[in-house]
């Protein structure tokens, strides 16, 4: 199947493309190439491909680092409705004393001078023990706030997933497509020295029909047909190194893919307004900025509860001993050095500021309102871009089984001309025009196919499915 003048345009735009979409990957991935090459390699489907990928993608372990850092914001949230102690222990240096006595109604204090043998230690204990009883919503609302904000996480996590899968499969059908493209131009190699051939047997025998020209017309197409071939093996290459890298096969060793061909789905679509129902109940993005809205809405209800007292019970206990220091029993004066006591008390804290509060409840008000924007602006988005899809997907369609119906015209029109210039009534420039258009024509049905495919991707990607939970049962 050969590929002439159009491949080439068509190889270069695929090369643009994929390297340009490849480039984080190799930053990301560092290098796999130059590897030795074992006999044996791994046959892997796309499913295979898509599972590998996620499960050693460092997007993925980030994104369950930032899960396990929301649920620790969660767990901090449901420990504040248990009682919380604080408590301090002070030890130190305090004079020796001695109980006073009293004579003649006067106050004596027999202790004894200051000096460093007169010197001893005291140690203190002070505690309590919280439990809010009513907080005005300041607990619930968070709650409920970091609730959210776990499940906008996980929903991330879904969305790079989705992502990953979609780039795996453009480098796995871009590497078919490659590989398809060398093939099409050998095919073209072949087609190009069986004319050399002909138009040779042709000028031994002194024919008419021929002339030394057209030797050179075959030579100069020729040239396009070993550039396409160069440029569909770099294609290969760096599809073969992205997907490598992207599922971190060890140096060593190789893998090849299970399909030769590019694939084509027959079936219909469902009807395209079924598509944009399953985008907004499934797409991954926007379940995430849902659970992102609940979230501000309650951290906006907790920033206005704050402005409201608290009610709380509490366990307050102190402990402190002096053993160079006499005990004093006697209620009406305390002792800081020796004493033991705890007691139950309800009390309620209220903070006032002047306009603080006010201001958070704005700020955290002003971040809600422009989530709402952007849910707004993503349904809109989700809505063209489903379209967008859904018709590209009609279009490359159409292009497949036309260019498919090109492709064996131009393929019968190829051996008639042969068919003909040998039987002497055709001539080389019909026999080399139907071997461009047949080049022509099947390197526009392989990049039909190709965009086809990818076209069916993203819709499935646009409308939320995730197809690549499938393909790990697979």
């Amino acid at each position: 199947m050969p590929i002439i003048h159009s491949f080439r345009f068509s190889a270069r735009f695929f090369i643009l493309t994929l390297i340009m979409s490849l480039c984080p990957v190799f930053i990301l991935h560092g290098p796999a190439w130059g590897e030795p090459r074992i006999k044996e390699k791994l046959v892997l489907s796309l499913p295979q491909l898509i599972h590998m990928a996620i499960a050693k993608s460092p997007e993925i372990g980030e994104s369950r680092s930032e899960i396990a850092a929301a649920r620790s914001d969660l767990e901090q949230v449901k420990a504040a409705y248990y009682p919380q102690l604080e408590s301090t222990a002070v030890v130190g240096p305090i004079d020796d004393a001695r109980e006073p006595v009293i004579r003649d109604n006067k106050i004596f204090d027999p202790s004894p001078g200051t000096s460093l043998s007169n010197i001893g230690i005291f140690g203190r204990l002070d505690f309590t023990i919280t439990q809010p009883l009513y907080t005005f919503g300041k607990l619930a609302n968070r709650r409920k706030a970091a609730s959210d904000g776990v499940r906008a996480k996980e929903f991330g996590l879904v969305e790079k997933k989705s992502r990953i899968a979609l780039r795996v499969k453009q480098l796995y059908y871009a590497l078919i497509l490659a590989r398809e493209g060398i093939d099409a131009a050998d095919e073209a190699g072949d087609f190009f020295d069986d004319a050399r051939r002909r138009i040779i047997r042709l000028l031994d025998l002194d024919s008419p029909n021929v002339s030394e020209s057209d030797l050179y017309r075959i030579d100069a197409f020729r040239a396009d047909s070993i550039r396409s071939r160069a440029e569909a093996q770099k294609g290969v290459e760096v599809a073969y190194f992205a997907l490598k890298s992207l599922i971190h096969l060890p140096p060593g060793k190789e893998f090849d893919i299970a399909e030769e061909a590019l694939p084509m789905k027959d079936e219909d679509l469902d009807e395209m307004e079924s598509y944009i129902k399953k985008a907004f109940a499934n797409r991954p993005e926007f379940k995430q900025l849902n659970a992102a809205l609940e979230a501000q809405k309650f951290q906006v209800q907790a920033a206005q509860s704050d402005r409201y007292p608290s009610f709380f019970v509490a366990l307050e206990g102190s402990f402190a001993t002096a053993p160079g220091r006499d005990i004093l029993d006697n209620p009406y004066i305390p002792d800081d050095f020796n004493h033991a006591y705890a007691g139950v008390v309800a009390g309620v804290k209220w903070e006032f500021d002047f306009g603080i509060g006010r201001a958070k409840v704005d700020k955290v008000s002003a971040e809600y309102s422009k989530l709402l924007y952007t849910k707004a602006s993503a349904e809109m988005n989700i809505r063209i871009q489903t379209v967008k899809s859904y018709q590209e997907v009609l279009e490359w369609k159409k292009a497949v089984n036309a260019y498919r119906k090109a492709v064996s015209s131009s393929r019968k029109w190829v051996i008639t001309a042969l068919a003909d210039f040998d039987m002497g009534v055709g001539t080389a420039e019909n026999m080399l025009v139907a071997i461009e258009k047949y080049g022509h024509n099947q390197s526009k049905y392989l990049e039909a196919l190709f965009n086809y495919n990818m076209s069916l991707a993203k819709l499935e990607f646009v409308a939320g499915a995730k197809d690549w939970q499938e393909d790990r049962k697979k």
